[in-house]
This record gives C-alpha cells, sequence and structure tokens, in this order.
C-alpha cells in the first residue's frame, strides 16, 4: 500500500515551470478528462452514511477503479476512523497551506485513498476565496489521477454541503425506514433542488428489516420526491440491519475488510456495482465547473492546470 500512496504522490508532484507556464499561456479544452464524482449524503447523521460511502469506495477498488475518497465533513470528520488510519496530515493542513494535497492522502487499500476531513475548521461556506479556489483546485487535480471520487457530505443542510450535493455527478440519499429518517432525507432533497440539483438522484435504505422493508421506505421518498418536487430519484437497494456494521466500527476495521461476506457488504458491492451502472446526464467531472461557478472562483486557471496534470500524467503541483 505505501507504495502506491508513493506512487500517487509521484503524479500529483510538483509540474516542470515550463509545462506549468505553457499550461497557463494555452487555452483550456472544454472538456477536461475527469474523474466522476458521487456525493453521498443524509438529512441527519447516525443513518450509516459514512459507512456506505467507505463501502462504496472500497468496492469500485476491489473491481481495479482507482478511487478517491474524501471526507468533507470539516466539522466532524470520522472516515479516519471508520477506516482505522491515523493521519499525519488532514484537509485542514492543505487548506491552510501546511502541507501539500498530495501528502494528506492516506492509503487504504489497493486503488483507494482517502483525503481525511478534521475537525474544528470552517464550513465550505465560511472558507476565504483563497481557501476556495484552493480547494476546487485541489479536488480537480485529484479527479484528474483517479476514475472515481466519492465525497461523504456532512450531515444537515449548510451551505456547504448543499453546494457540493448539487454540483456532484451524481447525487445518493441515504435513509432508513423510520418516518423521521425519510423526512430528514426528503428535507435534504428538497434543500438540494432550490439549490439547482434536478437530475441524477439516487437513494439506497439502510439499517432495513430486511429488502421489502427497505424497499418500501424508497418508494415513499421517491414518490414524495416526484409529487412534490418534480425529481426522479432512483432506488439502488437496501443495507440490512447486521450486527457486522457496528462490529466493524468498534474494531475500526471497514466492513468491506472485516466481515467482507456478510449481508451488508454484499449489499453495498450490488449498490456500488448498480451505481457503476447509471447513465448520467452531463459529461463527468462537472462537479469542478459547478462548484467553482456556486463559490465565485473563476475556473479557467483551475481548467488549465488539471489538463496539464493530465498531460503530464499527474505533473501539476498540489501546494
Amino acid at each position: 500500500m505505501d507504495g502506491q500512496a508513493s506512487k500517487l504522490r509521484e503524479r500529483m508532484a510538483a509540474a516542470q515551470p515550463a509545462a506549468a507556464a505553457a499550461a497557463a499561456a494555452a487555452p483550456a479544452p472544454a472538456s477536461p478528462r475527469l474523474a466522476r464524482t458521487l456525493a453521498v449524503a443524509s438529512g441527519k447523521g447516525g443513518v450509516g452514511k459514512s459507512t456506505i460511502a467507505l463501502g462504496i469506495a472500497m468496492a469500485a477498488a476491489e473491481r481495479g477503479v482507482k478511487t478517491a475518497l474524501v471526507d468533507a465533513d470539516l466539522g466532524l470528520a470520522n472516515l479516519d476512523l471508520l477506516c482505522g488510519v491515523r493521519p499525519e496530515r488532514t484537509a485542514a493542513d492543505w487548506l491552510g497551506g501546511r502541507a501539500q494535497l498530495s501528502q494528506c492522502f492516506v492509503t487504504v487499500a489497493p486503488r483507494l485513498w482517502l483525503l481525511p476531513g478534521a475537525s474544528g475548521i470552517a464550513r465550505l461556506a465560511d472558507l476565504e476565496r483563497p481557501h476556495r479556489e484552493r480547494l476546487i483546485e485541489g479536488l480537480a487535480r485529484v479527479a484528474a489521477h483517479v476514475e472515481l471520487m466519492v465525497v461523504d457530505l456532512g450531515a444537515g443542510i449548510g451551505a456547504g454541503t448543499l453546494d457540493i450535493a448539487a454540483a456532484a455527478d451524481r447525487l445518493l440519499l441515504v435513509a432508513t425506514p423510520e418516518p423521521t429518517s425519510l423526512a430528514d432525507a426528503y428535507g435534504f432533497a428538497k434543500a438540494c433542488v432550490r439549490h439547482g440539483r434536478r437530475n441524477g438522484w439516487s437513494c439506497v435504505a439502510s439499517m432495513a428489516d430486511d429488502r421489502h422493508d427497505g424497499e418500501r421506505a424508497m418508494e415513499r421518498l421517491a414518490h414524495a420526491a416526484r409529487t412534490h418536487l418534480g425529481i426522479q430519484i432512483e432506488a439502488l437497494g437496501t443495507v440490512p440491519a447486521d450486527r457486522a456494521v457496528p462490529q466493524s466500527v468498534r474494531t475500526r476495521t471497514p466492513l468491506m475488510v472485516a466481515s467482507p461476506a456478510s449481508p451488508a457488504a454484499r449489499a453495498v458491492r450490488g449498490i456500488e456495482a448498480r451505481l457503476a451502472g447509471c447513465q448520467e446526464s452531463q459529461p463527468a467531472g462537472q462537479l469542478f465547473l459547478n462548484l467553482a461557478a456556486r463559490m465565485g472562483v473563476r475556473w479557467s486557471g483551475a481548467a488549465a492546470a488539471v489538463v496539464a496534470g493530465v498531460a503530464g500524467l499527474g505533473g501539476v503541483a498540489t501546494r
């Protein structure tokens, strides 16, 4: 795993000055080749969202997909605990200019790298303009070197969370069959629609008694969204209540490693496979174009840097 982490760092190392200057001078192509982005969200915490986000990322990596997992909860991050890793640096160090982005990634499994979040730093909505630019350009550079980026959003409907939820290629809502959880998921969807998201919706039920329990819950959510919000939410499956899940959390071992044959792990693999087959209405990588517009950041310079990185197999400085 350390070897793979080193390779990722090398691919994201500083560009030669001539290449950077040429990229800055040249007009950026309209469609840089960037990773698909999947944002995983819930109305409130405690529904298994982070466990499912990690499981989807691990399942994709198992299939050979180079995947970056981003903990976008900049207030109460916990993916490092679920992965059982102790990062020396986090997104806070990168955004604060104390480390290069490549130094903050941690190898979780073959073809899977985690950008740990942090506790106690400003929400995305509160970042100053230089930090917003750093966020967008840095993540875009990462997306130039992987095929899938899974973003685990913080719970709630903060503006920063909604910016990413509305901009990602696909949004996956996670809810339990409990009426309160479904109401929270619907409220999150309503806020996203008001924030401009119309397409690319999916949902999964977690902690369900059985498959039928989850299917009924997802149909209620999808029906409410069709009727009142005018959007189509595709149900992708049910993750059953499974003792293997809390056990994996307590032992700080990813579910897919601790209990790969458990009902919950098998369900997550099925959800990832169905996600891989979803047809998107826009080209991959639109998150960065959309996010730049929402955060008031000029995209042209970032696009030129990303294209230079693709052409140089990762030669863009991620400072």
